[in-house]
């Protein structure tokens, strides 16, 4: 199988390293020179892939697929409109897209299928979190306790074209499932726990996620542990999202647990980052192959996310005498990764560190048989790292406002 990928960035660095697990070869094409994804690569493309038809056409016909890994949208309805009618499958539904990529049109989409979401501006009072319709991640996300922060907030993000959603502030548990369907017919993979930085960006991902009767503060790790229904809940509402959209690949899910209540804040219809390498570790399920899988048998496919051991994912930042536990956008500005097992006693860690050099970046595979024992590993590779480098580490939980957890 040769994959074409298109996007660099978080989600092509995804994509390819998925592939690679699947024994794929993969070509990664963007516009940019040296994205974090090429260095993984087998081979990499630098261009616009809708300036020159001929050469695209050349690309996407030499691969057996292609799975987009951006979010720009005239990039996307260009494949959209020619991949498939030169005969390759892509591997993306930009119907669902559309939908997904507005936090507006999935809170009236919830709001239809009566969905558990946060509540809506300004029933729910402060505090409150404000933040674009458009785009995925934690830019422009702010966390507000008065009139007077939700106008600069609001402010702010109408001076730079955004249309602003406000909703209510949820506190507690953050976790992700992502599902594959065709026409609407949905399966669920694994449910993930996911942990923010002090700017409501995704730092660690956790696999599996546990239910359990104790509250929260008696259990230790209470990011990954749930009350029991939970995570039945959560896969309920996501096949009924799934089926409204009549999705054809893959959607991803992001809820706040609120007591035994997981309520959406955002959808997604594209291959995520960071949560298919932790499902891929945890259960061995791995998301491109079954994606691929999905759209080629124009069905999902029967598959098996039972954990078979526990994943902790991370991403650490070197530089000015510190190595930080922090959000992902620092590998979307990495150099070149490269993928590096045994990496300080990582299982294996993508990055662009080279001894010596004061700046650099990586994320942190994990694994072990449970989840304590897997966070115990992952906090002793960044004291190892840190010791190597004579760096001071800056665990995340050193930040201030580390338990505002905001959107990926």
């Amino acid at each position: 199988m040769r994959l074409l990928i298109v996007g660099g960035k978080l989600q092509g660095t995804e994509a390819v390293y998925l592939a690679a697990k699947a024994g794929w070869d993969t070509v990664v094409v963007d516009r940019r020179e040296a994205t974090p994804a090429s260095g993984l690569a087998d081979t990499v493309v630098i261009a616009d892939i809708t300036a020159d038809e001929a050469r695209a056409r050349g690309l996407v016909t030499a691969c057996d697929a292609v799975l987009p890994a951006c979010e720009d949208e005239s990039t996307l309805a260009w494949l959209t409109e020619h991949v498939p009618a030169w005969g390759v499958p892509l591997l993306f539904d930009l119907d669902a897209y559309r939908v997904t990529s507005s936090k507006l049109a999935s809170r009236r989409l919830f709001a239809e299928l009566d969905v558990p979401r946060p509540g809506d501006w300004p029933g729910c009072g402060f505090p409150a979190v404000v933040k674009p319709s458009s785009g995925s991640g934690s830019e422009g996300v702010t966390v507000v306790s008065d009139e007077q922060g939700l106008a600069a907030a609001r402010r702010a993000l109408e001076r730079g074209g955004h249309e602003v959603v406000v909703e209510e502030y949820v506190e507690g548990p953050s976790l992700s499932l992502e599902v594959l369907a065709w026409k609407g017919h949905a399966v669920p993979l694994q449910v993930t726990g996911l942990e923010f930085d002090a700017a409501h960006d995704c730092s660690r991902v956790v696999a599996p996620v546990a239910e359990s009767d104790l509250p929260a503060a008696d259990v230790r790790d209470w990011e990954s542990a749930v009350v029991p229904g939970v995570c039945r809940a959560l896969e309920e509402a996501s096949l009924r999202v799934a089926g409204a959209l009549r999705l054809s690949g893959v959607m991803d899910v992001e809820v706040m647990v609120s007591g035994s209540e997981p309520r959406l804040l955002e959808i997604d219809a594209r291959l995520p980052s960071q949560t298919p390498t932790a499902v891929y570790w945890s259960s061995g399920l791995n998301l491109v192959e079954a994606l691929t899988r999905t759209i080629l048998d124009e069905a999902p496919p029967a598959v098996d996310c039972t954990p078979r051991r526990a994943c902790v994912y991370q991403h650490v930042r070197a530089g000015g005498g510190m190595l930080e536990v922090v959000g992902e956008h620092v590998m979307g500005t990495a150099e070149p990764l490269r993928l590096a097992p045994g990496f300080f006693g990582a299982d294996e860690a993508l990055t662009d560190y080279v001894p010596g050099r004061s700046a650099w970046a990586a994320t942190l595979i994990v694994a072990a048989e449970n989840v304590p024992r897997a966070r115990a590993r992952a906090d002793d590779v960044v004291t190892e790292l840190a010791r190597h480098e004579g760096l001071r580490a800056v665990p995340q939980g050193d930040f201030p406002n580390a338990d505002e957890r905001g959107t990926r």
